[in-house]
């Protein structure tokens, strides 16, 4: 599917007054109707979090600026002016006579451009054709435009379209946009005649292929963007399958009276009721560790998005050749900005829901939420982006402003990619303000609980007789465990479901010129890369098992192994063996030292030797210290 994209206004605005108009076939002139609107809204700051839908073509009543100027100039029974334009000085009364005849008035500003094309186009047609005339209610309507002691029937449409002409002769040889001027365009000069450069304006403004910036939507990005989400949903729903199948398998000892019944979770040691080594703790463990280390994997990748996204929005939206594209490339921004974390609420509710917290994971995923809300605060400038332009390639023939195509053409689609936001825009940011909503207020209040009735300094603060902390007891706690059961796996489908849409947007998003050898560049494939020790491990975890707190140097988790040389509960013999071995000849370890000795007094009978004998006694190595991490 291509998009087109262009900013909006509504034909629906009301009028300052109007005119009756009849349309007839013919020869007889009819009159013009002229309305005036107070404002342009597609020049109006473009608003990610409430114009997203604008870009994907899921509104119908919206207008490109090239169907804007077509609309005004091509001869139709009315025509619309707008008040923001001919501003000659800044908050006063507009004047478009005076403003058209100045270049840099006339191209200084989208909405005067336009009026000064519409009022030619009206003497144009008034005038030189005559299929219309000019009634009272219609220089009524115009007369707030045309400055003191001018008139609608009065004004001089050929120093608007010679200006025309030589800007956009110009403009066409300065402006770099991707796609040429038409020939009738680059034919111009001051002396065509008024029919042919009203049809070279009809063509001038082009619809462009946007290019998204590679930073925000690039091949090895949007590959990373898809594995985030497909690992989380396959890690939710590994989780799920695997304590149902340790449900199943341990059925006899449900059969125990509920006191007794073990909790099944991957935290609770009474659950692992199989042997240390066996398929189902080290799967066990596999999990419990991986959704740790993924969610701190998704912090400081959401965080990157995050803080890219709004940089995107603020700062490097000033990077592009036209309006159309900047709002595009804001736009998407915007969408894996919202987007990102939702796949880290599916984590965090599933570490919740098993009992696995810690403050650092929890701060981490709270800090890319406060970023999501910042990045839904964030506009794009159409006057910052006019003066950007400015900036880049001005043109002396439109008064030193920037070439009228850049904020005039309109964006058909974009370039590699097939722009959507599958289902629809309005279902994510329902998500963001109802669901996302929930689910953090819920997460909070159950960490602080956690901590409250877990901390040393913290555990036995009461309130009353209720402990904080603490839930409901007595009568109420088998209502709230059942009711606070349904509500996190009530959570944990919400967010699946909303991951699975999410994950067909990025997938529709895909053609087949997305993945071109050209668009990969260093940083891509990096990005592409970034969850792979994730996923090995995960792997590694399974096949092989956790380290086990053994006797050797390499046993135990990395932690551990230095605890113990650096407490000396292990002589560094591994180290010896491997600085003597470029030597060419093997040199065995050092033998063990062999138990302290210690000598005691004994009685003895003194018929044999009537004293005292000295026995050899062996002390008991010291014990060894299992350190667990939880």
């Amino acid at each position: 599917m291509t998009t087109t994209f262009a900013p909006s206004f509504s034909r629906t605005t009301v009028a300052v007054s109007s005119s009756s108009s009849s349309s007839s076939s013919s020869a007889v002139p009819s009159p013009l109707t002229v309305l005036v609107h107070s404002s342009f809204e597609g020049t109006s700051d473009f608003f990610p979090f409430h114009d997203l839908a604008k870009v994907g073509g899921y509104t119908k009543d919206d207008f490109t600026f090239r169907d804007l100027i077509q609309d005004g100039i091509d001869g139709g029974p009315q025509v619309d002016l707008y008040l923001s334009g001919c501003q000659v000085r800044k908050g006063g009364a507009p004047d478009c006579p005076t403003a058209c005849n100045d270049t840099t008035l006339h191209f200084g500003s989208f909405e005067t451009f336009y009026n000064c094309a519409a009022l030619a186009a009206i003497a144009h047609w008034t005038g030189d054709i005559g299929t219309y005339y000019l009634g009272v209610e219609a220089e009524r309507n115009a007369s707030v435009l045309m400055g003191s002691g001018g008139t609608l029937a009065g004004f001089r449409a050929r120093p608007v379209l010679e200006s025309f002409a030589a800007c956009a002769v110009e403009s066409c040889t300065q402006d770099q946009l991707s796609a040429p001027c038409d020939a009738s365009v680059m034919d111009l000069s001051r002396n065509s005649s008024s029919r042919d450069i009203f049809a070279a304006m009809d063509k001038f403004c082009p619809e462009l292929r946007a290019e998204i910036n590679p930073d925000i939507f690039g091949p090895g990005v949007l590959i990373s963007y898809v594995l985030q989400v497909v690992f989380s949903a396959s890690l939710y729903l590994f989780l799920k399958i695997f304590t149902f199948w340790v449900g199943y398998s341990q059925k006899p000892a449900q059969r125990r009276p509920t006191s007794e019944r073990l909790v099944r979770r991957l935290t609770r040691i009474e659950s692992m009721i199989w042997k240390d080594s066996s398929a189902l703790s080290r799967t066990s463990i596999a999990i419990a560790a991986t959704l740790v280390e993924f969610q701190e994997a998704q912090c400081w990748f959401v965080f990157a998005v995050q803080i890219a996204s709004i940089l995107a929005i603020v700062v490097n939206s000033q990077e592009g050749t036209f309006w159309g594209e900047i709002v595009v490339n804001s736009a998407v921004a915007f969408h894996v900005s919202q987007n990102g974390i939702l796949p880290m609420f599916l984590v965090q509710i599933c570490l919740h829901n098993e009992g696995i917290r810690n403050w650092h994971t929890f701060l981490g995923f709270c800090m890319e939420y406060l970023l999501a809300i910042v990045a839904t605060t964030q506009r794009v400038s159409f006057r910052g982006s006019v003066d950007l332009f400015r900036g880049q390639h001005a043109v002396a023939a439109c008064g030193g402003n920037p070439s009228p195509r850049t904020y005039c053409a309109s964006s058909a689609g974009v370039d590699g990619l097939t722009l959507t936001f599958f289902p629809h825009p309005l279902v994510y940011k329902l998500v963001f303000l109802v669901l996302d909503t929930v689910a953090i207020a819920a997460l909070a209040a159950d960490q602080l609980a956690w901590t409250l009735r877990t901390h040393q300094r913290t555990r036995h603060w009461t309130l009353g007789a209720h402990g904080l902390g603490r839930w409901p007891d007595g009568r109420l706690k088998r209502h709230w465990v059942r009711w606070s059961g349904w509500f996190w796996h009530g959570l944990e489908f919400a967010y699946l479901v909303i991951n699975v849409l999410y994950l067909v947007s990025l997938s529709k998003v895909i053609s087949n010129d997305s993945f071109q050898a050209n668009r990969w560049s260093y940083g891509q494939i990096i990005a592409m890369t970034v969850w792979g020790p994730v996923i090995v491990k995960l792997f590694s975890l399974i096949l092989s098992g956790p380290p086990k707190n053994g006797e050797g140097l390499n046993a135990g988790p990395p932690r551990l192994r230095i605890d113990n040389v650096l407490n000396h509960r292990q002589a560094d013999t591994a180290d010896d063996v491997m600085s003597t071995s470029s030597s060419g000849r093997w040199i065995p370890p050092p033998p063990p030292q062999l138990p302290l000795q210690r000598k005691l007094a004994t009685p003895q009978s003194p018929d044999i030797e009537g004293g005292m004998k000295e026995a050899d006694v062996e002390t008991a190595p010291p014990r060894t210290i299992t350190i667990r991490h939880e």
